[in-house]
C-alpha cells in the first residue's frame, strides 16, 4: 500500500510539472508578451541621490568609531549622536568611556565641537579629542531623556507605595503582604 501511495505521488507531481511548463510556454504562432519600457525615476524634493565628499555618513563614519586622546591613546567609542529636536543640527555625541566589553562603562556626552576629525594616512576617518580618558571618567555620567524619565518615574512609584512600618520584636512584612 505504502508503495502505491508513492508511486502515485511521484506521477502526480510529475505530472504537475509537466502542465505547468505548457502554462507556460507561448503558443505557436503568438508573440511573448513583452515587458513595458521602465518609466525613469525622479527624485522628490529635498531627497539626497548620492552622498557629498563633504558629507559623513553617522553609522559608518562616527557610531562604533575609536576616539583617541592627543597622545593616541584609546578613549573610547562614539555610540550614539545627539540631535537637535527639528533636526537641523548635529548637537553632541555621546561616546562610552573605560570598563571592559561594555561591562563598568561610562557614557559621556559632548559638544560636537570636542571632536577632532581628521582623514588618515590611509584615508579612513580619525577621531580625536584634547581630553584624556581619565578626564572624562571624572565627569558625571550622561543620561538620556529615556533615562530621566525612568527615574522621576521610579521615584514617583516608590513615593505612592504606602510603607509598612516594621513589627516590633519581629521581621518586617514585605510589601504587598498582611
Amino acid at each position: 500500500m505504502k508503495i502505491r501511495a508513492s508511486v502515485s505521488a511521484a506521477a502526480l507531481l510529475i505530472a504537475l510539472g509537466y502542465a505547468s511548463q505548457g502554462m507556460a510556454q507561448t503558443p505557436p504562432g503568438q508573440r511573448a508578451p513583452t515587458a513595458e519600457p521602465a518609466t525613469p525615476k525622479l527624485p522628490v524634493p529635498g531627497q539626497i541621490v548620492v552622498q557629498e565628499a563633504n558629507t559623513l555618513l553617522a553609522k559608518q563614519d562616527l557610531i562604533g568609531q575609536t576616539v583617541h586622546a592627543p597622545d593616541k591613546a584609546k578613549i573610547g567609542s562614539i555610540s550614539d549622536l545627539i540631535l537637535s529636536k527639528d533636526g537641523k543640527s548635529v548637537e553632541g555625541f555621546v561616546i562610552g568611556v573605560g570598563g571592559f566589553l561594555g561591562i563598568g562603562e561610562k557614557t559621556v556626552a559632548l559638544k560636537m565641537d570636542r571632536l577632532k576629525m581628521t582623514a588618515g594616512a590611509n584615508g579612513e576617518m580619525e577621531l580625536a579629542m584634547d581630553m584624556t580618558k581619565d578626564e572624562l571618567k571624572s565627569t558625571p555620567t550622561f543620561k538620556s531623556k529615556k533615562e530621566q524619565d525612568a527615574e522621576k518615574q521610579a521615584a514617583e512609584r516608590a513615593r505612592e507605595r504606602p510603607q509598612i512600618p516594621a513589627q516590633p520584636g519581629g521581621p518586617a512584612p514585605r510589601p504587598g503582604t498582611n
